[in-house]
């Protein structure tokens, strides 16, 4: 099952402006997705997956592939050059709630709190609009 609120690129940009790190991802309706975190300075690391819900609010992400490398801009465009392609194979369940927020610019929106099952801080993501 896909809870389809998840659905959409999920960044902590406005939450976190001006910081030196940043760090997004992305839920397709297909099942598949991607984190994405990089760094000032042209460090980038993405982790590519696939998802499920379930009904008690649990989110299953089946990671099967890290890359890693670095990134440049160019002119208006950003380019990443892979330093590093390796399967990786490993699953994480997280609890997971969506509420109404609002950024610090007070744009609308939504936000989700996942807390992995391991008791670890919540991380606290809004959608890219």
């Amino acid at each position: 099952m896909l809870d389809e609120r998840l659905v959409g690129l999920w960044s902590d940009e406005d939450l976190y402006q001006g910081d030196m790190e940043a760090a997004d991802i992305a839920f397709r309706s297909d099942g598949t997705g991607w984190t994405y975190w990089s760094r000032d300075g042209g460090s980038f690391e993405v982790l590519r997956f696939g998802w499920h819900t379930d009904a008690n609010r649990d989110l299953t992400l089946d990671l099967h592939e890290n890359l890693s490398g670095t990134w440049d801009l160019s002119g208006h465009t950003t380019e990443h050059r892979v330093a590093s392609r390796t399967p990786y194979d490993k699953q994480i369940v997280l609890a997971y709630e969506i509420t109404q927020a609002q950024s610090i610019l007070r744009k609308p929106g939504a936000r989700s709190e996942l807390v992995e099952s391991w008791g670890l801080p919540p991380a606290r993501l809004t959608p890219c609009l």
